[in-house]
């Protein structure tokens, strides 16, 4: 056998690298060169030691205010998400506080939000949801969650007009202008469900795999996902909902402010509101970064420069407010898992 027959021989044998990569793989190739070349545009216009000097002169106090802050957030979500799901009782919504927590902690270290996939599976496991519901519930809260923090940039900046930079106005609009889509979404969302169903049910059947064991179960997830939207579809709810959504980013912003406060920026809280906006929604972009680092900052300083924060303090703030950040849903999350881990522990000992 000849050299050039050896050589086809082997490249039929060993598959190209490229053929090897997966849709995982490459999402989590994407989000990491977006997290380093976004870091390193932001990092080309301020000094590392610009960061470092806010993070050692830290105040405790009102770092541990922040993470208190923090912490009401996740409850007010533990609520919202109870209401979805029907749960009555003053208290029985905090039982979903541990999912919250971890939820917040895995989108916070994650790549391209893929913490959203551990919720289903953490919510069927912990309290027997089905993952139809879960998905549904999850998809519903991050529309209400765009609705609500467009509706408070808008109230918050309008008032603030006066003070901002005058390319806030453009700025206003552009939010304004996300609301419409995401209500009509809210409105539409049962008719949507039913006609994505009615797709996949096609497109499975074009494949041959609706009888199969895969297809129904992905048929079976996306009926179970319909049947939950028609329920929570009710004025009622959304009312709920929305309120819960937005008492929740309230506490957000405040957790923000209170962060602020610790590095010794201290901003106004509607200006922290119309600032910290940019970087909620830039971080709500999938596949761009890893638990949305680089994202944040530069939503961070284009916000924070429409309320006329230096370029550097605004890039600076922006990093040291994310890493206070990850350091408040690490010390939440383990707290969460010792606890749980710890009662597991009690209810497998024998008795004495």
């Amino acid at each position: 056998m000849d050299s050039n027959s050896e050589t086809g021989l082997t490249s039929a044998i060993q598959p190209n690298w490229y053929s090897r990569l997966s849709w995982p793989v490459v999402k989590r190739l994407i989000s990491a060169l977006g997290t380093a070349l976004l870091v390193w545009l932001l990092l080309r216009q301020i000094h590392l030691a610009d960061i470092w000097q806010l993070l050692v002169r830290v105040d405790v106090k009102w770092m541990l205010a922040g993470f208190g802050w923090y912490l009401l957030t996740n409850v007010l979500r533990s609520y919202r998400f109870g209401t979805l799901m029907g749960v009555t009782g003053i208290r029985q919504p905090l039982r979903l506080l541990p999912e919250m927590i971890a939820l917040s902690f895995l989108n916070n270290v994650l790549p391209a939000r893929s913490g959203e996939l551990s919720f289903p599976y953490l919510m069927q496991r912990r309290h027997g949801t089905p993952v139809g519901d879960s998905l549904t519930y999850l998809l519903i809260v991050r529309i209400f969650d765009l609705v609500a923090v467009s509706t408070l940039f808008v109230i918050f900046a309008m008032v603030e007009k006066d003070t901002l930079d005058p390319t806030a106005g453009q700025a206003i609009t552009g939010v304004s202008l996300l609301l419409l889509p995401a209500l009509l979404f809210l409105a539409c969302i049962p008719w949507l469900g039913e006609r994505g169903l009615r797709a996949g049910e096609w497109v499975l059947g074009r494949l041959n795999l609706a009888g199969r064991k895969g297809g129904q179960w992905a048929l079976d997830i996306g009926q179970r996902a319909v049947n939950a939207m028609m329920q929570v579809h009710h004025v009622g709810t959304y009312g709920r909902v929305f309120c819960w959504s937005v008492l929740g980013w309230l506490a957000t912003f405040a957790w923000f402010a209170a962060f602020l406060q610790a590095i010794h920026v201290p901003v106004r809280y509607p200006l922290v509101v119309v600032g910290a906006t940019m970087a909620t929604l830039s971080k709500a972009i999938p596949l761009v970064t890893v638990g949305g680092l680089g994202a944040h900052e530069a939503g961070w300083a284009l916000g924070f420069r429409l309320v006329g924060m230096p370029l550097a303090t605004a890039i600076a703030s922006g990093f040291v407010v994310n890493i206070l950040t990850l350091l408040a849903s690490l010390v939440f999350a383990l707290s969460v898992f010792l606890y749980g881990k710890t009662s597991r522990s009690r209810r497998m000992a024998p008795p004495a």
